[in-house]
Formats: C-alpha cells, structure tokens, sequence
C-alpha cells in the first residue's frame, strides 16, 4: 500500500500536492503545524475544509518552540507586518530576496519534514509530499531541488522505516501550479496563501489580503496560468 503524508499549510502549491496525493496514492494524510503564525486560525480551517472534502485524514501539530524561535528572529510571518509588494518589484531580485528574509522561519522546512518523517517512521514509511516549486526556489533555498536530495540522503541515516521527501511541483512555477489545480478540477478558492488574511466570506472562502508577495504570486500564477482568479481579495493584487 502506498502511503503519504501532505505537509499542508493551505496555499495553492499545498492544495495542488494534496489532490495530486489523493490521485496517486492508496492512503494520504494532511499534517499541518502550527507555529504561532499570523494566518494560523484560517490555515486550520482550510485544512479542516479540504480534509472533509477528499475525506482525507487531518492531524494538526502544535510547536511551540518554533513560535518561540521565529519571533526571537524576528520572523514577521509570527506577529509582524508582512512587506507589501507588486509583480513587477518581485521581478526585482534584491526586492523579492529582502522579502523572502522577512517572511523566514527558521529552518522550518527542516523541522516539518522531521516531523513528517517521524510519523511516517512511526506508520511504516512514506512518501513526505512537499510544495516546493521552481518559482519560490528562486529565493528560498529550501525550496530547491538540491534541498530535496540532501534531505532525502538524511532520511536515509534517520528513520528505520523507508520515508523519503517528493516533490511533484519542483519543475513548474506559480503558472503551472495553476494549471494543475484547473486539470485536477481543485477548489483552489478556499485555499489561503496570504500572509495576513482577513477573515472568511460567508460561505467560507477566505479573504485574501492581495497586498503581500505569496497573494500577488499567487494572483499572477492563475490570472497567466489558466485566465481566471476566483480568490477573494480585500484589495485587487498588482501586477
């Protein structure tokens, strides 16, 4: 039986991994970590909403420690203000590179797939499904191929069960994503990207704040991917 754990964290690139999960293995299960971030409340619900709508298995895991540690850096994704961007200022490297600094936690990918990794040990193996993409690697290092194959050479040494990390969107960008989403027929709109969302709508879409970099790629990925955006937005994205 082919089993996999989703690192769910409730965007589009999360959202794409569960339903290409939900296509491609026998049991899936959504792990999503809390740390004390400003979305935090609506990342929960997403998940909840997604868990029932695949009937998939949903644990949520609190880490207290990584809330701790992401404000003695001075992570803004945990009780800040998040930097507001354009398309066209991420188009600028020094700007989207200042931006990935701000939004760090630290060594978060590290940690969630150590913790991913330890349930799946516990379950008998597994595949970790990860969000990485060739658009975010461009900033953040832990989203690139490369980071893939070292973790992968960890797991190895770390776990007495077979566990190893996939990514099913490493090749693609924000464009592509889209396009997946619209093939595996996903209900992205009650996905959340946003850094400082804004509550929900009354049918439970959440409210993006279309002001911050992650609902500005996010914006520019469906409208260039597949023409359309049916996210909510409390201001209309620039690009």
């Amino acid at each position: 039986m082919k089993r996999a754990v989703v690192l769910f964290s409730g965007g589009l690139d999360s959202t794409a991994c569960l339903y290409w999960a939900k296509r491609n293995y026998d049991e899936v299960i959504m792990l999503t970590v809390n740390y004390g971030s400003n979305e935090e409340r609506v990342t929960n619900r997403v998940a909840e909403f997604f868990s029932k709508e695949l009937d998939v298995q949903l644990k949520i895991v609190k880490l207290d420690f990584l809330e701790e540690f992401s404000k003695l850096r001075g992570t803004t994704l945990v009780g800040g203000e998040t930097p507001k961007v354009s398309a066209e200022e991420l188009e600028d490297m020094s700007i989207a590179q200042e931006t990935a600094k701000s939004v760090w936690v630290p060594a978060r990918n590290v940690v969630l797939i150590g913790v991913a990794a330890s349930l799946l040990d516990a379950l008998g193996g597994g595949d970790i499904i990860v969000g990485f993409n060739a658009e975010e690697g461009t900033t953040f290092p832990d989203n690139t191929p490369e980071f893939v194959e070292r973790m992968n050479r960890m797991l190895r040494y770390g776990t007495m069960a077979e566990v190893k990390v996939i990514a099913p969107l490493i090749d693609l960008d924000k464009k592509g994503i889209a396009r997946l989403l619209k093939e595996l027929d996903a209900k992205y709109e009650y996905s959340n990207s946003c850094y400082m969302p804004k509550g929900f709508t009354q049918d439970g879409k959440p409210i993006h704040c279309g002001e911050c970099e992650s609902c500005v790629r996010r914006h520019r990925g469906l409208i260039e991917g597949i023409g359309e955006d049916r996210t909510v937005y409390a201001v209309k994205p620039r690009l």
